[in-house]
């Protein structure tokens, strides 16, 4: 029966490495393929292994380009973090396969209208990290987070410039004009004209009257009259130049839509 067994097992090696390809469900595999697959109610299960990591082969013992795994750990801190799925090894780490380019990754910041945390994606509500998961926990410390997640309530979000901290919150909702913000400019008026009035005067000094009598120049000194102003006469005038302005607020709100903002920290 050994002997029998053993034949067998030659004949069907040697068959292999005649016929090059392998068939599993069907006779006939493809000459470009060398194993086939077919089946009409069943699939492949892959390997399944738990990953620490995308840079660390572990739980292998080194990184082997082509090999292929599926992970079913959630493991590892941003930006090296796996998640559950599909991966291959190009040689130097392992990469998920995913037909789905946007696929989140821990730190990336969505706008939504729902309203509650969802799919790894928690509510930047400024709560306290210790009110997340462990895995949320987890990933908000890796991303600079220690203590409370930052609250984007009433806030719109802008580009980072080279001074800022990523996640930063600043700004106000209102703001205070000073002297500085006013445009330079000359404000002019007109007094009323129902000021009229009149001021006496005192003509101090003499006045020469020159006449010629015969040839000769003769002159008389002729005194004029003094009249004084009386102290009554001070006065002033006030005018008003309106700005035409009503005390309406400044709003600092362009057109908008109202959203909540959520950040990815995994599931």
């Amino acid at each position: 029966m050994r002997t029998r067994l053993f034949y067998t097992s030659i004949g069907i090696l040697f068959f292999a490495i005649v016929k090059s390809q392998v068939g599993i469900g069907t006779p006939s595999p493809s000459n470009s393929a060398i194993l086939e697959l077919n089946s009409s109610n069943k699939g492949l299960l892959m390997n399944t292994v738990s990953l620490t990591s995308l840079n660390s082969a572990s739980p292998m013992g080194s990184h082997v380009e082509g090999m292929w795994v599926y992970n079913t750990a959630t493991a590892g801190t941003s930006p090296n973090n796996v998640i559950p799925g599909l991966y291959y090894n190009d040689g130097a780490k392992w990469v998920l396969m995913s037909i789905n380019d946007n696929l989140p990754r821990i730190g990336d910041i969505k706008s939504s209208v729902v309203t509650t945390d969802h799919d790894g994606w928690y509510l930047l509500n400024g709560r306290n990290i210790t009110a997340l998961p462990t895995i949320g926990q987890t990933n908000a410390s890796s991303l600079g987070f220690t203590t409370t997640l930052p609250n984007s309530s009433d806030r719109i979000l802008k580009g980072k410039n080279t001074s800022e901290a990523l996640a930063a919150v600043g700004g106000n909702n209102s703001y205070s004009i000073t002297q500085a913000n006013l445009p330079n400019l000359n404000i002019t008026g007109t007094t009323a004209q129902s000021g009229a009035h009149t001021h006496n005067y005192t003509n101090r000094g003499v006045n020469y009257w020159n006449y010629n009598s015969g040839g000769q120049n003769t002159t008389r000194t002729i005194n004029t009259e003094t009249r004084t102003t009386g102290a009554a006469g001070d006065h002033q005038h006030t005018f008003s130049v309106p700005s035409g302005g009503t005390n309406v607020a400044i709003n600092q709100y362009p057109k908008h839509m109202v959203v909540q903002n959520f950040i990815y920290l995994g599931k």
